[in-house]
């Protein structure tokens, strides 16, 4: 998910000597506080770009401007559009206070003693390879390898205060603020403003203060059983299932994985999925995390209910897919089963930042994609069966036949318009867009040689290759990190329907979305939420929930009156 909290601004910097008096003498909380106050007045950004550029600073061997360099710190060529002020003074002068897994540091020791520090860049059964503090590639085989430690501390220094003055802090903060995306680019699906609805929508909790979760990602409504639902908590690895009736409340818990998955700060359980005929075969499907010979993997297993459907029947669960990635990144985290009945599931590229490794557009890599499986069926000694119509089916050596569609950077949610079938992707961008495929048997969606519209990269271009464009893509200014929602289906709001409905995890915008033959016809901003959307449900009746990341979930209530 392409799950996106508070990324690192700054994970590597060094400053021109200067000592502030007496800030050794000072508490930390104090010096902190002081500098806070003075990055909070206006500064000379033409200053702060001399400090960021100095071959002292060294920000320029770390980060890089939307050149597309492998570095050790993220590209901060539209870091204005993506935080606000306080979030990157907060980021500059307290580096380990939130630190994204996308440049999180990791301390290796080797066989003979030696301690290699950097941000992982690939990791194979083979080796492993870091960008370090200097900026280079460092390649160790993984036999020589005594122990890896992911850090949660920055490589940034913590005490910036000793090498800045306020007001150079003051200018360095002022530049960032200024680097923002350029407008002018115009492509009938990339709007630069949203209109919005005449009376936003609004939400409601579905459950008590008392019952909420912890970290919640996934709300699906139980088959068979009109007022329950089940919820999937990420980080505690549990299942619950909740029963909402007019006068009761009852959360129950249905399944721990805490055996089989990892957890971490995006690590863990990820998506539930109730197979088509659950009512009779009891058996349900889940996307979660593990790590194996310290290889970090996305799994999808097969689980089962009890005879009576009212609790999981415990044991260990059956494992389909496994899929191996070369780092901690961008690992899809859906599955559902759509209108044909098959199980498709959603495997982001794998990391790290930009796919360097091109796994997008490697059609023998599971990467990037969106598969699908037969999971009432086995063949060719697979714990499932390949379906007759996927595209690479009979494609040989030359491609994986799981693979139904390709050229994703992180697919975290999906869904299947009820009445028509389409499917419709969220799929978090890199560094300025974010977009909504609808993706189709076959199709190359783009990642890495296209960033929504845009080319991004000619490294993995193949002549000849189709691509197809998203309906819509948003810049870093309207969010950062989108989450795919649903076609409104329901019957409380009439002047909704038909209208896909999503929201953006970070600036928690909601939009309704119309389009006509995969081209965006009108597109408004509907309302906000008050947490973080990290996904959505539907009922059996076609309503709507957003489940918010820090524990709530809401009902969505569309107002019916709103479009012009």
């Amino acid at each position: 998910m392409r799950l996106t909290i508070l990324l690192l601004v700054l994970s590597l910097i060094k400053l021109p000597a200067f000592t502030p008096l007496h800030a050794q003498d000072e508490d930390r909380q104090q010096i902190v506080a002081r500098y806070t106050s003075a990055a909070n007045e206006p500064g000379d950004a033409t200053k702060g770009k001399l400090v960021f550029e100095s071959e002292k600073s060294n920000c320029k061997k770390c980060h890089s401007l939307g050149n597309k360099e492998v570095k050790a710190g993220p590209d901060l060529l539209v870091i204005g559009d993506k935080f606000d002020r306080n979030q990157i003074i907060q980021s500059v002068l307290e580096p380990s206070a939130r630190i994204h897994p996308d440049h999180a540091s990791h301390a290796i020791t080797t066989v003979d003693g030696k301690i290699i520090t950097g941000v992982l860049q690939s990791q194979s059964l083979e080796f492993l390879e870091l960008i370090n503090d200097k900026g280079e590639t460092v390649k160790i085989a993984t036999d020589t390898i005594d122990e890896q430690i992911r850090s949660s501390t920055s490589l940034m220094p913590a005490d910036l205060y000793k090498v800045l003055s306020e007001s150079q802090f003051r200018d360095l903060v002022e530049y960032l603020t200024t680097l923002k995306q350029k407008e002018g680019i115009a492509y009938p699906g990339m709007p630069d403003s949203f209109k919005k609805v005449t009376k936003l929508a609004s939400v409601e909790a579905l459950h008590d203060e008392g019952n909420r979760f912890d970290h919640p990602v996934c709300i699906i409504a139980k088959p068979g059983s009109q007022n329950t639902y089940m919820v999937v908590e990420q980080k505690t690895r549990r299942i619950y299932q909740l029963t909402v009736t007019p006068g009761e409340e009852k959360k129950e818990l249905w399944a721990d994985l805490s055996h089989e998955a990892i957890t971490g700060t995006y690590e863990g359980v990820l998506c539930l999925a109730f197979h088509p005929d659950f009512l009779k075969n009891r058996k349900y499907y889940l996307n979660y995390h593990v790590r194996e010979n310290d290889v970090f993997s996305p799994v999808i297993v097969e689980r089962t209910a009890v005879a009576d459907l009212s609790i999981d029947s415990g044991g260990a669960s059956r494992r389909l897919l496994k899929i191996e990635q070369p780092t901690v990144l961008h690992w899809g985290g859906m599955l559902a089963f759509g209108p044909d009945g098959y199980l498709y599931i959603g495997a982001g590229d794998g990391g790290p930042q930009e796919d360097p490794l091109g796994n997008g557009q490697n059609l023998k890599r599971h990467l990037g994609k969106i598969l699908r499986i037969d999971v009432d069926h086995q063949d060719h000694g697979k714990p499932y069966a390949i379906p007759r119509d996927n595209p690479f089916r009979n494609a040989g050596s030359s491609a994986l036949p799981e693979i139904w569609a390709y050229g994703f950077r992180m697919p975290w949610r999906f869904s299947w318009d009820s009445k028509t079938k389409e499917m419709y992707v969220g799929d978090i961008g890199q560094n300025l867009y974010e977009e909504i495929n609808m993706p189709r048997l076959g199709e190359n969606h783009g990642w890495n040689v296209y960033e929504a519209f845009t080319p991004f990269s000619k490294q993995y271009l193949r002549e000849g290759e189709t691509f197809t464009a998203p309906v819509i893509a948003y810049r870093r200014k309207h969010g950062v990190s989108v989450t795919g929602g649903y076609v409104y289906r329901g019957s409380r709001s009439p002047s909704y329907v038909g209208k896909y409905i999503f929201a953006d995890f970070e600036s928690k915008t909601i939009w309704a979305m119309t389009q006509k033959d995969r081209k965006l016809v009108d597109i408004r901003i509907i309302g906000k939420v008050p947490e973080k959307p990290c996904s959505f449900g539907v009922d059996h009746d076609g309503e709507l929930f957003i489940v918010g990341y820090q524990g709530t979930i809401y009902r969505l209530l569309l107002d019916d009156s709103v479009y012009e």
